[in-house]
């Protein structure tokens, strides 16, 4: 965008230079102006350029949170497949210790009653069988 001189600086030219050499200052000085702001242009492009550059480092991209999100996502996956696997282990062993016990229980029951005749009654009574 041409930079105009303010009519005070031609005037102030002129009477100092003379017509035609404060035409030519004036052509001078709105030459340099557009120089100086195209170049403030360029630097001014650069230096977005440059932090555009330097957030797009620091900062996560869409695809940056869409490789972590399925990252969490099969973690996720693998942490349940892992706990239904040990779900399945922990119920077999339930099952296993369940099955144990009766075998203790009765091995129990049979200890007793060969150790005690009179727990033959007592164990009547309790099951209602002996009166």
């Amino acid at each position: 965008m041409p930079q105009v001189l303010s009519i005070e600086l031609y005037q102030l030219l002129e009477e100092k230079l003379g017509k035609e050499e404060a035409k030519k200052v004036a052509s001078a000085i709105e030459i340099g102006l557009e120089v100086i702001e195209k170049k403030a242009e360029a630097v001014a492009l650069q230096k977005k350029l440059e932090l555009k550059d330097e957030l797009t480092k620091e900062l996560a991209t869409k695809a940056d949170i869409l490789v972590l999100r399925e990252e969490f996502f099969g973690e996720i996956k693998s942490l349940r497949q892992e706990m239904q696997t040990m779900k399945v282990e922990l119920e077999g062993r339930i099952s296993t210790l369940r099955m144990e016990f009766r075998v203790y229980f009765v091995i129990l029951l049979a200890v007793i009653i060969l150790v005690s005749p009179k727990a033959i009654d007592l164990i009547g009574k309790f099951l209602g069988v002996i009166k």
